[in-house]
C-alpha cells in the first residue's frame, strides 16, 4: 500500500500477522528509497523493536492511532538493543535519514489495511497467552496426541496405509473445526 509523509510517498509492505511482524525486514540486503514496511496493531500499545538479523540501517517510526508520528529512532544493523515507544498503533520502517520527524502527519487509507479477525488464547488467570490472527487453527490435546501417534507410526513403517490413516484423521480434525460453532472453552476446576 502507499503511505504519504511530508509529501513523500512510500510503497510499503504491511505486516499484520505475528509471523510477518517477527520477520519484518530481516535478512534483506537493500531497500529502495521509497520502500518500507508498516507494522499494524489492533490498538495503541507499548511496542518494542530491535534490529537483530536486519542488515539495512533504518528509521523506525512510531505512529499514533491518530496517524501522527510519535517518535523516530535510528536502527543500527544487527543491533539487539530494544527501541521502544508507548501508545503506538503503527510502526513504519524506512531507510535511515528519511527526514521524518515527531509530529509529522501520516496519510493512508485505513480501509486499505485488512482487519483480520483475532482470537486470544487465555490463561486460567485471564491473561493473554497467545494471539492468533487470520487462519490459524487450534487442535485439541486429544487430537494432537492422535496426530502425533499416527505420524510416528507412518514415519516408522513407511507404509502407505499408515500415511493414509494419518491424512484421513487430519482431514477429519479440520472438517470438525470448520463445522463447529464458535464457543468459549474453560478449564475444569482442579481437584485437590
Amino acid at each position: 500500500m502507499e503511505i504519504k509523509v511530508n509529501d513523500k510517498i512510500y510503497s510499503v509492505e504491511v505486516a499484520e500477522t505475528q509471523e510477518e511482524k517477527e520477520k519484518g525486514l530481516s535478512n534483506r540486503r537493500e531497500l529502495k528509497e521509497n520502500e518500507g514496511m508498516l507494522f499494524v496493531y489492533d490498538e495503541p500499545q507499548h511496542l518494542s523493536f530491535w534490529m537483530k538479523d536486519t542488515e539495512i540501517p533504518l528509521d523506525i517510526i512510531f505512529i499514533s492511532e491518530d496517524l501522527e508520528v510519535i517518535s523516530v529512532h535510528q536502527g543500527k544493523p544487527m543491533s539487539e538493543d530494544l527501541i521502544e515507544e508507548d501508545d503506538a498503533m503503527y510502526v513504519l520502517e524506512v531507510n535511515i535519514d528519511s527526514g521524518i520527524k515527531s509530529k509529522d502527519e501520516v496519510e493512508f487509507e485505513d480501509e486499505e489495511i485488512e482487519k483480520l479477525p483475532t482470537m486470544k488464547v487465555l490463561a486460567p488467570d485471564g491473561s493473554t497467552q497467545m494471539e492468533l490472527v487470520g487462519g490459524e487453527r487450534i487442535v485439541s490435546r486429544r487430537e494432537t496426541l492422535v496426530l502425533i501417534k499416527n505420524a510416528k507410526k507412518a514415519y516408522k513403517s513407511q507404509d502407505d496405509k499408515d500415511y493414509k490413516r494419518l491424512g484421513k484423521y487430519m482431514f477429519k480434525v479440520l472438517k470438525g473445526q470448520d463445522s463447529r460453532e464458535p464457543e468459549y472453552v474453560t478449564l475444569p476446576d482442579k481437584k485437590e
